[in-house]
Formats: structure tokens, C-alpha cells, sequence
């Protein structure tokens, strides 16, 4: 019997497919053995580096050259960026130089998937239809695991403290809201030409699941507006008027399962809307304008009763400027995202440190409710400019790259094209708004995904043009 020769394209569509697999590995491990490390921490990283070895070999001498000229920068930056946050550490800082390695592994190897998706599939192969349904299987995987974990109430809950919304076995909801919202936009794509009934069904069980019971913004508002976009290009690029029956059912049904069901989102946002309230800065007696715990440290500081190694003079410094700009603007003080960007934006100023500007100050430097969720901007201020440029540019470079493609070649695009660039916007977006996409490392395989079927759409644009 011959046995079919397994080709690397296969291998990096099985990794895709195994993500939840991964995923639910690590929340066993964490939450049911109590370890801190998860057997997925080492399963993980096997295919990429087997992946790249690979590609190594079989490189070209110029190819070669390039990916250890693009390594080595990397290692230089991961290097420099802890000696620097080394430095910096106070008692107050929530993580070490070990916690903060290995967040630029995690970069590091989002890079690394990158150059090796973008060669294998773009350079090498040029086909991606095996990747889309990939992401669908993927998709599909998660699906069914939180519907099994919820029919056997073994569910963890997306927010703890209030018990609210349904996560499956998965460790984070806005990590799983973001892996499930960019994945149904490539599902949503598959969905008009696929023969597959489980397709349609895995669009159909994710966006009810997302838009009712996850209890995240991200996954009722995204739901909606992604459905939204997508009807209305089919609209433009089809001039299909069927659709827009079709648009109007799906949305419609969408509401009423939200309606009908209630929608754990709503309920979350109500409880934060309540609980603001119930944070009272007891040197002044007012509600709060920044989090309990920041509020005491504010306290101390003013009236000098900090331990004095707590605390740098520039983390002090920030405190107060950021109690002060918290209480001009009348924050609410459970509104941590305003206050960790204000907070590390006044640490930047405060430090006054160039190489730190550059290179990063750390994102595990910081006391833990002033850890930043929004991504982008923790990589310019915790990251540095080096590692924003490093990091988070090639994602931007691919998305202007195809608007310029797709306004060049305007006549040949079509909703799957306009589609993928939603999504790629939209991780980004999702980056700054919520956080916890470029720092999961299965949202950050899907992103991968996204960025080389959008390059491959470009250059079958390109083809086309070329070839008429």
C-alpha cells in the first residue's frame, strides 16, 4: 500500500486545528491539576519549530540569510528589552524577568508563524482553501466543546467575581471572543460556497453562542456588525436582491434569540454600571474616580506612609498624575482600561528614560491593575517603539498594502476580499479596545491566518489584472 506523503502545508493546517485542543489542555492543567505550567506550554511550540527547521533546510542560500538576519534582531531586542525591565522591577511590579520572557517568546513566535505561513502559502504553495476550512474545523472544535461543558455545567464563567457568561474550558473570555469573532468572519466567507452543513451550522451555533451567552462586548456588538458588513457588501458586489432578504432574516433572528434568551453582555454591563459606584476613595469620602487598591496607593503616597522600595519616584509621580487627570475627566472607577493607558502614558513622561522609549519598560513592571489590556498601546509604551515595529507593524503593513491593492484592482475585488480586510481591522481594533488578541497565542494563529489569505486575495487581484 502506498503511503501518501504528508506535505508541511498539512502539518500547519492540523496546528490551526488543534488550537482549542491546546487551549482546553492548558485550562485543565491551570485550573483542575493547580500547575502553573500546562503540557500545552510544550506541545504547543513542536510544529512551528519543526516548521521552521524544515523551511531552513530546504531555503535557499539567500532565504537562509534572511531568516537569521530577522532572528537575530529579534533575539537582540528580546534581550535588550529585559535587561532594561530588569532594571526597572520595584515591589510593587506584578511579574520578573521570567514572566516578561516569556510574553516576547510569545511575540517571537507569532513572527515566526508569520514568515512561515506567509512562505509556505503565499511563496511556496500559493493555495489556501485548506487553510480557511481549517479555521472552520477550528472554529467548530470550540464550539462544541462549551456547548458540552455547559449541557454538563462544568462550565467556568467569563467573569468570576459576578458569575457571569459562559467560557467553556477555555482560561480567558475575551481571548476566546476574539478567537471566535475573527475566526466567523472566515467562516461567514465559506458559508455561500460551501456544500458543508456543518459549516452553515458552526456560523449559526458561534454567533448565538457570541451575541448571548460569552457575556463580552466583543462578541455581541462584533457578532452583529461583522453580519452587518457582510450582507451589505453582498448587496454591493453581488446586486443580489435575494440577500438582502436573506440579511434581514439572519439579523433578525440574531435579535430575537438576544431578546428572547437575554443576553449575558447586557447583564455585565449593568452589574459594572452598579458596581462604580460602590468604590469610595476613604481619604475624601467621594466616589472614586481610579480602582480601590490605586486609590490606598494614592493615599500612602500623599500622606507619605508608602514603603519606600514599593514604588519608584516615577511610578509615584504617575499615581498621582493619574488621579489627578482621573478626577478632572470624572473616570469611573471601575474603568481600568482608561486608567492603565493614562497611567503608563504619564510613566513614559515620568521616567524620562530614552532607551526605555525605545526598547520598552516593561509590560510586567507595572503594579497589576495598571497592567495594560490594550495591546497596541502596550506595545509603544511597554514594548517600545522597537518593539511596536517589530511586533505589531508587518500586521498594519499587510492591511494598507491590500486597500492599496484593492483600490487598484476596485473592479476585481469581491466581499471575501473586503471581508478578510474587516478582519484584519478588526483584530486590531479588538487590540486596543479590549486586549488579550495579540497576547493569546491561538487568537494570534488566527491573525496569521487572516493576514495570508488576505495576501493571497491580493495577488490573485493582481493576476487578474495582469492577466487581462
Amino acid at each position: 500500500m502506498k503511503i501518501k506523503k504528508i506535505k508541511i502545508e498539512d502539518v500547519l493546517c492540523l496546528f490551526v486545528i488543534l488550537c482549542p485542543i491546546f487551549d482546553i489542555l492548558s485550562f485543565a492543567f491551570r485550573n483542575i491539576f493547580d500547575t502553573k505550567i500546562s503540557i500545552s506550554t510544550f506541545l504547543r511550540p513542536i510544529i512551528p519549530v519543526c516548521a521552521s527547521v524544515y523551511i531552513f533546510i530546504k531555503g535557499s542560500k539567500k532565504e537562509k540569510f534572511f531568516f537569521t538576519a530577522l532572528g537575530t534582531v529579534y533575539v537582540v531586542y528580546g534581550i535588550v528589552h529585559l535587561i532594561i525591565m530588569k532594571s526597572l522591577i520595584t515591589k510593587a511590579s506584578y511579574g520578573n524577568v521570567l514572566n516578561e520572557a516569556q510574553y516576547i517568546l510569545n511575540f517571537t513566535f507569532l513572527m515566526i508563524y508569520f514568515v512561515i505561513y506567509l512562505y509556505v502559502f503565499i511563496i511556496k504553495n500559493k493555495e489556501v482553501d485548506k487553510l480557511k476550512k481549517s479555521i472552520t474545523i477550528m472554529c467548530f472544535i470550540y464550539i462544541i466543546s462549551i456547548v458540552i461543558s455547559i449541557v454538563t455545567k462544568t462550565s467556568s464563567h467569563t467573569y468570576t467575581e459576578t458569575m457571569t457568561g459562559y467560557k467553556g474550558w477555555i482560561e480567558s473570555g475575551n481571548s476566546l471572543s476574539a478567537i471566535l469573532l475573527l475566526s466567523l468572519v472566515m467562516v461567514l466567507c465559506q458559508v455561500k460556497n460551501s456544500t458543508s452543513i456543518y459549516t452553515g451550522l458552526t456560523f449559526i451555533m458561534t454567533a448565538i453562542y457570541l451575541t448571548t451567552m460569552i457575556g463580552t462586548r466583543t462578541g455581541l456588538i462584533g457578532t452583529f456588525l461583522i453580519t452587518a458588513i457582510y450582507f451589505l457588501l453582498e448587496i454591493i458586489f453581488s446586486k443580489n436582491k435575494k440577500i438582502i432578504a436573506i440579511g434581514i432574516i439572519v439579523m433578525v433572528i440574531f435579535t430575537l434569540f438576544v431578546g428572547f434568551f437575554g443576553s449575558n453582555t447586557i447583564k455585565r454591563r449593568k452589574q459594572m454600571n452598579s458596581a462604580k459606584y460602590e468604590i469610595i476613595d476613604e481619604k475624601t469620602n467621594e466616589i472614586g474616580t481610579m480602582t480601590g487598591d490605586m486609590l490606598r496607593i494614592k493615599n500612602k503616597i500623599l500622606d507619605n506612609e508608602l514603603e519606600k522600595s514599593y514604588m519608584s519616584e516615577a511610578q509615584k509621580q504617575s499615581v498621582l498624575d493619574l488621579y489627578k487627570y482621573s478626577k478632572k475627566h470624572n473616570f469611573a472607577g471601575n474603568d481600568t482600561r482608561r486608567q492603565q493607558l493614562i497611567y503608563n502614558i504619564y510613566l513614559a513622561k515620568n521616567q524620562k528614560n530614552f532607551l526605555a522609549i525605545l526598547f520598552g519598560n516593561g509590560y510586567k513592571t507595572n503594579f497589576r491593575e495598571m497592567v495594560m489590556e490594550n495591546e497596541l498601546a502596550s506595545m509603544v509604551l511597554n514594548f517600545g517603539v522597537v518593539g511596536f515595529i517589530l511586533y505589531v507593524s508587518p500586521l498594519i503593513a499587510i492591511l494598507i498594502y491590500s486597500i492599496y491593492v484593492g483600490i487598484e484592482n476596485i473592479k476585481k475585488i469581491n466581499t471575501e476580499f473586503v471581508m478578510y480586510q474587516v478582519a484584519l481591522a478588526l483584530a486590531l481594533a479588538l487590540s486596543w479596545m479590549s486586549g488579550y488578541v495579540l497576547f493569546a497565542t491561538s487568537s494570534m494563529i488566527v491573525i496569521v491566518v487572516i493576514c495570508t489569505v488576505l495576501l493571497h486575495e491580493c495577488e490573485k487581484c493582481r493576476k487578474m489584472t495582469h492577466d487581462s
